[in-house]
């Protein structure tokens, strides 16, 4: 797809504390990745070849995990990978600013880029799609924007009011969109993926932009519902939402399923990230582990369940850590307790400690905490 280009905005949510220090897209995700490796990768094996990723704050993170975009193949003289934060000259810190905004410190990026279409991620979110079809139908359809959804059908209200919603007709056309509605009457889900030509993204950041409008749901697309062929594209494999602690932790766990794991980590479209070169896990004696994704680089002495650990862990001997989440280089002491725990990297958890959570309601702990 050498005539599509892809934007990604790393929008400014926030899950304390485990974004106190870093973008939600720069979270840890499945042990060794992180929440960005999956549109990148997306992209790049779509043979898009020409990213920009539009950063706001505690960017510092992601700049260092994607740096020149090697493990994506992109690191190229011509176009490649290309890391775009904000214009600090008109940052106002006090200002509550909006995906517009940030779309706004691409024109320059968009305007050298010589692609006929552009794919957009708003979303921080995990999932394997190929683009290629996407913007083949999209073409097919004539349309003048696509948006990317998942049919939720047998979600809860309250679930379904995390998402922009659409309507459709027969033919696809979408007929409304609601932002976070706090009575949906759709379950037909925008993954926060959207299709269009470059020139159209320019216009319409340049048109808000004068008006002085920051969110592109509210301010753009629902404004243009009726002067344009905005259309639906339905994807039917996994997609997982993080926008909360409660949804990073599931979309961990998530991958201790064997199908999903399989589906997210297809081999026909894998998921490149950032390697670093660390011997295997060392399992002693009294280890057990069972149903965990283990990264290299840990030790571990203790017994371990249904949880995920990022590289460089260590769990000492008596330690009992089930349904937990545990970053880079954190400790584990003798004879601790975890349970439905979220640990930041480099988190230390003294000897003889118990921290209990549940599933509804995970626990995190910040980065460099000793407890």
């Amino acid at each position: 797809m050498r005539d599509t280009m892809g934007i990604i905005v790393s929008n400014d949510e926030k899950i304390p504390p485990i974004t106190d220090k870093r973008a939600v897209i720069a979270l840890p995700i499945a042990g060794s990745y992180r929440i960005i490796d999956f549109i990148l990768s997306n992209m790049a094996n779509s043979g898009i070849t020409n990213i920009g990723v539009v950063t706001e704050s505690n960017y510092s993170s992601l700049m260092d995990h994607i740096k020149s975009g090697s493990p994506w193949d992109l690191d190229r003289k011509n176009h490649g990978l290309n890391i775009i934060p904000p214009n600090l000259a008109e940052f106002d810190y006090g200002k509550k600013r909006g995906d517009l905004d940030m779309l706004a410190n691409a024109k320059a990026f968009l305007r050298k880029s010589h692609q006929t279409y552009v794919i957009l991620s708003l979303g921080n979110a995990i999932y394997n799609i190929d683009f290629n079809d996407v913007v083949e139908k999209h073409i097919e359809n004539q349309s003048d924007i696509t948006i990317v959804y998942k049919d939720m059908t047998g979600a809860d209200e309250d679930d379904l009011s995390r998402y922009t919603l659409i309507e459709l007709d027969k033919n696809k056309r979408i007929t409304d969109i609601e932002s976070k509605p706090q009575y949906p009457k759709s379950s037909f889900a925008s993954l926060e993926l959207y299709i269009m030509e470059k020139a159209l993204l320019e216009s319409i950041i340049d048109e808000c932009s004068s008006r002085g409008d920051h969110d592109f749901i509210k301010d753009a697309l629902s404004k243009k519902l009726q002067g344009m062929i905005i259309t639906g594209y339905e994807f039917k494999g996994y997609y997982g939402k993080i926008d909360s602690l409660k949804a990073y932790f599931e979309n961990n766990m998530i991958f201790l399923d064997e199908d999903t794991r399989a589906e997210l980590f297809n081999l026909e479209n894998p998921i490149y990230t950032k390697s670093k070169d660390m011997a295997p896990t060392a399992y002693k004696e009294n280890a057990i582990v069972e149903n965990s994704f283990i990264s290299n680089g840990c030790i571990i002495e203790g017994t371990v369940k249904n949880s995920i650990l990022s590289r460089g862990v260590i769990i000492n001997k008596g330690a009992i850590i089930k349904n937990c989440i545990i970053m880079q280089d954190s400790v584990i002491g003798e004879k601790v307790n975890l349970d439905h725990i979220v640990l930041d990297k480099e988190t230390v958890i003294s000897e003889g400690k118990k921290l209990i959570g549940q599933r509804s309601y995970p626990v995190a702990v910040g980065k460099n905490t000793v407890i």
